[in-house]
């Protein structure tokens, strides 16, 4: 077998194939996700403006528990692929099983979050109405939070396995199912009753109740479930556990950072002016859309990486991140050239206002090359956990988000008197300033030659 060190270049080609094989359906699923967050905003905006400010609002806390879930659950997919690397395949499933517990565990605690929303939003200072109407959102969004939960176990332990297929199936036949649900439940067509902004939550429901059953369906029917152990009853540890949940914090913890930092980025615009408001929610949508392509590599390379740490292979740990950074940059600044040449056209799909639209437009293009960077840093995050490095990332998002961009922000907008640009100024600061200290730990890791005895 040829070294991961010194590969010629047609293995480099077969490898970068290999890893855009497992990439592209990632890509998939991960923007399908966001689809579905922009077709119900779309539909609602269209059936009343009022709904749409109940929705908004309404989702305020499911919406800063997702990205928390995620980081909490990203464990299963770094321990599945270090088995899959370590060719312990029998063992993967039992990660799996004692994972849905814990996803379990915190989707539950997501809802009870969710049940108190009403108060939680009138304590943020809304009208009774708007805290009424969105409390009642926010409960519907949060009975959604477990099947969520027990989804994005399903998903990375499908992820850890090198198995892409079967989820981005899954969210394409969702967003086909989320259309007619919305379709049925916003507007009250088909004989289902009108329900408005409370309609397309429980589209939402149903989309999430759907995933659940397919997920365990192919699972169990895997035609080589018995390689993966996923029907042995699976025995349940300690250590496995206490993994989980160490590497859960520190991805909780840096989601929740990097998503109270952005949110911060848009209070501030709401200091700025309502056109602003607009303009940076527009940004945001756009770039968290196309981010989903450098993501999609992203999170193939540290399952590559994550199969090499547990086969103890540093050759191969080096390799894979290296390569995936130089596929992800590649295809990154395509992206962002595309974002830039056609950024009237996309914030024109968001809305009709001419002084909302041309701000949006300015902002969009200016943030592409922000895109660059923050997939990279994404990249060596994810990439740096599934070797075994869990918190500093953490550290590096807590420095750059908490320590940097958020006062960059402030001073390029209130002092330096750049307004709206102010809050992209602080983007690429907070994208670059990560990817380069993220970069340089990994760098150094790689220098160090081994891998820890924990592989």
């Amino acid at each position: 077998m040829t070294s991961t060190a010194h590969r010629p270049t047609s293995f480099m080609w077969r490898d970068a194939g290999a890893l855009l094989a497992l990439a592209w359906p990632m890509i998939i699923t991960y923007a399908g996700v966001l689809t579905i967050n922009i077709v119900d905003t779309i539909m609602v905006g269209q059936y009343d403006s009022l709904h749409l400010a109940y929705f908004g609002v309404g989702l305020v806390p499911s919406n800063i528990l997702w990205p928390v879930l995620i980081g909490l659950l990203l464990g299963v997919r770094v321990l599945v692929s270090n088995l899959y690397g370590a060719e312990r395949f029998g063992e993967t499933g039992a990660v799996m099983w004692q994972a849905m517990g814990w996803a379990l565990f915190l989707g539950l605690g997501g809802f009870a979050i969710c049940a108190a929303g009403e108060q939680l939003l009138a304590l943020s200072g809304q009208t009774p109405e708007i805290a009424e109407r969105g409390g009642r959102i926010a409960f519907i969004a949060g009975l959604s939070l477990p099947f969520v939960a027990i989804n994005l176990t399903i998903s990375f332990f499908l992820e850890g396995i090198r198995r892409p297929y079967p989820a981005m199936v899954i969210m394409l036949v969702s967003n086909v199912v989320n259309i007619i649900a919305n379709y049925m439940l916003v507007y009250g067509h088909w004989g289902a009753p009108e329900l408005g902004a409370e309609g397309a939550v429980w589209a939402s429901f149903i989309v999430r109740s759907v995933q659940f059953a397919a997920y365990l369906t192919y699972i169990w029917c895997m035609h080589d479930e018995a390689r993966y152990g996923i029907r042995r009853p699976s025995r349940r540890t300690r250590e496995t556990g206490a993994q989980l949940r160490q590497i859960g914090y520190a991805g909780g913890l840096s989601m929740s950072v990097e998503n109270g930092a952005f949110n911060a980025l848009a209070l501030f615009a709401g200091l700025i002016g309502i056109a602003a408001i607009g303009a940076h929610v527009i940004n945001i949508m756009v770039f968290s859309l196309f981010f989903m392509f450098g993501l999609g590599v992203g999170m193939a390379t540290a399952v590559r990486v994550g199969n090499s740490y547990g086969a103890n292979d540093a050759a191969g740990v080096a390799y894979w991140a290296w390569l995936g950074l130089t596929i992800q940059t590649i295809l990154m600044v395509g992206v962002a050239a595309f974002v830039y040449v056609f950024s009237e056209s996309l914030a024109a799909f968001f809305t009709a206002d001419p002084a909302v639209m041309g701000l949006a437009a300015a902002m969009v293009a200016y943030s592409a090359v922000a895109m660059i960077f923050d997939t990279g840093q994404s990249l060596f995050a994810i990439s740096l956990r599934a070797r075994g490095d869990t918190w500093m990332p953490t550290l590096v998002h807590a420095f750059s988000y908490l320590g940097v961009m958020i006062p960059v922000a402030w001073f390029a907008c209130f002092h330096l008197d750049r307004g709206v640009f102010g809050l992209v100024d602080a983007m690429i600061v907070g994208s670059v300033l990560p990817f380069s200290l993220l970069a340089w730990r990994y760098r150094r890791l790689d220098r160090r030659g081994y891998i820890p005895a924990a592989a």
